[in-house]
Order: C-alpha cells, then structure tokens, then sequence
C-alpha cells in the first residue's frame, strides 16, 4: 500500500486506514493579524474538528503558533493525512472552507453548512477511487505466462506472471534458481538488477479461464509436470 500509492512528498493513505483523516490547519495569519482575529479562526479550527468527529470523521485541529501554515502542510503531507482543510479570515467572512486532497491535490471551497455531508461523502470518493487506481495498476502488472521463455522478460518488465505450475517444492527452487541465471546470463550488465529468482506470492481464489487448467493436460512451465493451478510468481525489490 505504501508503495503503491505514496509519491515525492510522502505518504498517501486511504481514508479508510488513516489515523487522522482530516488535519485542520489555520491560515492567513501574519504579523499584522489582531489576537481577537486570530482567536477567532482558532475558534472555527476546532469547531470544524468537533463537527466532523460527530458524525465519525477522525479530525485534528494542527493549532501549533511556532510553525508555518508551509511547513504545517509539508508536515501532514508527508504522513499521509487524506484530506486538509484550511481556514483563514477570509474563509471566515464567507462561511467556506477550502479542503484539499492528498492524493489528487484537488482543491474545493465547502461551506461550512454542508461540512458534516460533503467531508464523510469526500472520504467515500477519495478511497472507491484509489482502489480503482491501485487494481489498475494490479491487473496491468500481471501477465499470464505460459512458455517458460516469455517468464525471465516477464519479470524483466517489473510485471508479476501468473503460470501454470505443479506445487512442488523442488520446482519452486528451479524456478528460483533458473530466473536467476537467466537474468545473469542473458541481460547486458547495466540492466541486471535486480538479478535475484522470482518467488511464488500465491495461489489465486480467482483463477484465469482463458485458458483454464485442463486436468492431464496443461503442464508447469518450469517441469512439463501436469499443473494443478495457476500461481503468481514476482520478484521481491
């Protein structure tokens, strides 16, 4: 999951596994900004934090008056928090908020009325839409695999290859040991790594249909012994 939906600023956590959801962040405060002002968007920081934690939604207020909105949201986004709201005076004076997506960056006003409906709704969205992203990237990731020639440029293109196989043990280290020497022997020394064996990951619940095991006839491309199931085979990085 980190891996997968992470990018250069940090994290990238779905909803649904956050442990804060929303982190709540004042803004437009400055030099010239009254303590009345800014007692204020405080005020309305952890009234939005108390708002959205009643209907579930697990919110913070990042009231901290030693550091900068900037560095605030480097903060937040770095672990990953799936959704900021910034509040300032201007904000104040409107009845909106501005709320501001970790995954996608996407920025929205949101009045203050509709935040107990439109906050909960934005996590739904935010986490349905990053699953479909990640079985995308899944299911482009993994190639069907069925000559043991097509395996080592398989796994040469950071794919998974799901294969017919026999379950053994034994076959499992030829595997290993094959796919290893294969990228050895046959890739140019600047596109050797990484140059460790593939490994089996699983036993898909889902198996293909086209084509199916054909009990007695579809064999294991690594043995020619008769394969009981396709198995997803990658290698670790």
């Amino acid at each position: 999951m980190v891996m997968l939906h992470s990018d250069d600023k940090g994290l990238v956590l779905p909803p649904r596994v956050a442990e804060t959801q929303v982190i709540i962040v004042p803004c437009g405060v400055n030099a010239k900004t009254t303590s009345e002002q800014r007692a204020a968007i405080n005020d309305a920081c952890l009234s939005v934090e108390a708002r959205l934690r009643s209907v579930g939604v697990r919110a913070e207020a990042d009231l901290r008056d030693d550091k900068t909105p900037a560095f605030k949201f480097n903060h937040w986004e770095l672990r990953g928090v799936p959704v900021r709201i910034e509040i300032g005076p201007k904000d104040l004076e409107s009845h909106k908020v501005t709320t501001v997506r970790r995954d996608t960056g996407a920025r929205d006003a949101v009045h203050t009325d509709a935040l107990e409906t439109t906050v909960p709704l934005m996590m739904v969205t935010m986490q349905a839409e990053m699953l479909a992203r990640a079985r995308k990237i899944m299911d482009e990731r993994v190639k069907i695999v069925l000559e043991w020639a097509d395996f080592v440029p398989a796994l040469n293109a950071k794919c998974l290859a799901l294969i017919p196989w026999c379950e053994r043990e034994v076959c499992e280290e030829q595997i290993k040991k094959r796919s290893t020497r294969d990228v050895m022997a046959d890739e140019p020394e600047n596109e050797r790594e990484p140059s460790m064996g593939a490994k089996s990951l699983c036993l898909p619940y889902k198996q293909p249909e086209n084509p199916p095991i054909v009990p007695g006839q579809t064999k294991c491309i690594q043995c020619g012994e008769d394969a009981k199931r396709y198995a997803l085979f990658g290698r670790s990085y």
